[in-house]
């Protein structure tokens, strides 16, 4: 599970990233953003292992939910502004085998996490 676990994160997390490197950032500033990324799930797992009820489950689900809804809609913002500057349609090629190959990738791994 945790393999899979990493899998799915680093590739959501590169394509989150990306757009931080045509600016000049100090390594510190990699270093907070992956604390403030990572960090809050190591409270959540001891959370979730040890109290876990209907009532809390619900909750954190539904602060999951919302925060891979706010990652779609970023994404899509940000995708759809640099189409724009570029004159380029949103559904490129490269576009799409990047969409396509993200959720070969996910199910890959969700896929691995039942065996």
């Amino acid at each position: 599970m945790v393999i899979g676990f990493t899998l799915h994160n680093l590739t959501e997390g590169i394509g989150i990233v990306s757009p931080l490197l045509k600016q000049n950032h100090r390594w510190q500033t990699f270093i907070f953003l992956a604390m403030l990324a990572g960090l809050p799930a190591i409270p959540g797992i001891w959370f979730g292992a040890f109290a876990f009820s209907p009532q809390w489950a619900a909750l954190f689900l539904g602060f999951g939910a919302g925060a891979i809804l706010q990652v779609i809609i970023e994404l899509g913002i940000y995708l759809f502004k640099t189409t724009q500057k570029s004159k380029q349609s949103q559904f490129s090629p490269l576009n799409l085998a990047g969409f396509t190959l993200g959720i070969v990738i996910m199910y890959s791994t969700a896929i691995l996490v039942k065996f």
